[in-house]
């Protein structure tokens, strides 16, 4: 099969180095990693099992819990591309949704918004973000829950052609989950995103920095101690992507100072990030969670 096509024979070794492609650029996250691993062995060896008459209509929907910015949206991708390639979606395509995506301000359209936005992710995933927001606990939240209800029926009825990724919060998703007895059984494979470490946040930096053509040239060691000085560890900034982006945009501010007081300047100084670069202070605010 070409890269374009399913590849719905292949062996679990080959559907493995597919998925090991695709989890190379991603950093961290390696509790998830092998979580996935398994779930593609598992899938892989199934479809060889049906071969011989084995059945087994297995439900992927998943549960993605942890905080902002931790790599949720972008291993919905992964998970996207990979059932793709077993075949096991059509198309592998991923469609982003929050509660004002599915939940109108009028009795009955909540239904037709919710329907029609599962409409689009057929043959795909469909990624909820902040799900737990559907409902908000303890109000009488009647457009929330039509579109929990809706959400629960079209899942139900597309369920060979849709898989439902759910992504929020771990305290508050666990206390959205039971608040519909029928929702937490339809989502049997629950993946924790740990905020994280700076080491790992310095990879994302160097990552982000290259993106721009911009040189990191700071060493590994140096640059997870400038972060860690930049971006302490607290409630308001943990671990997250969304801080590193935020960061990398007052370094860039810093370094712009720099070369510009320069006056006559090189390529290399335009694209070079220094040591000096990350003096800046924090400012309240400024790690971008959220």
């Amino acid at each position: 099969a070409d890269a374009t096509s399913p590849r719905r024979d292949g062996s679990p070794a080959q559907n493995l180095e597919f998925l090991e492609k695709e989890l190379k650029t991603i950093v961290g996250m390696e509790q998830v990693k092998n979580m996935l691993r398994s779930l593609c062995k598992k899938v892989s060896v199934d479809q060889q099992r049906s071969k011989y008459g084995f059945t087994n209509d297995q439900n992927l929907n998943m549960l993605f819990l942890g905080a902002p910015g931790t790599g949720k949206t972008s291993m919905a991708r992964v998970v996207a591309r990979l059932l793709r390639h077993l075949g096991v979606l059509e198309k592998g395509h991923l469609v982003e949704v929050c509660r004002k995506d599915l939940v109108a301000e009028y009795s009955g359209q909540s239904a037709v918004k919710t329907a029609a936005r599962v409409q689009e992710a057929l043959g795909g995933v469909l990624f909820v973000d902040e799900a737990y927001s559907l409902k908000h606990e303890g109000s009488k939240d009647s457009f929330g829950q039509e579109a929990v209800d809706t959400l629960v029926a079209e899942m139900e009825n597309n369920r060979k052609r849709l898989v439902v990724i759910m992504a929020g919060y771990t305290k508050e998703m666990g206390e959205f989950m039971r608040s519909n007895s029928g929702l937490a059984s339809r989502f049997p494979h629950t993946f924790e995103f740990a905020c994280y470490s700076y080491a790992e946040m310095s990879e994302i930096f160097v990552g982000m920095a290259q993106a721009r053509k911009l040189v990191v040239a700071v060493a590994p060691e140096t640059l997870s101690r400038l972060i860690a000085d930049a971006l302490p560890r607290s409630e308001a900034a943990k671990g997250n992507a969304r801080a590193v982006r935020n960061l990398l945009e007052r370094v860039l501010s810093k370094q712009t100072d720099r070369v510009a007081d320069k006056g006559t300047v090189s390529m290399e100084s335009l694209l070079t990030l220094t040591e000096e670069d990350f003096d800046a202070p924090s400012t309240p605010g400024a790690q971008g969670a959220g």
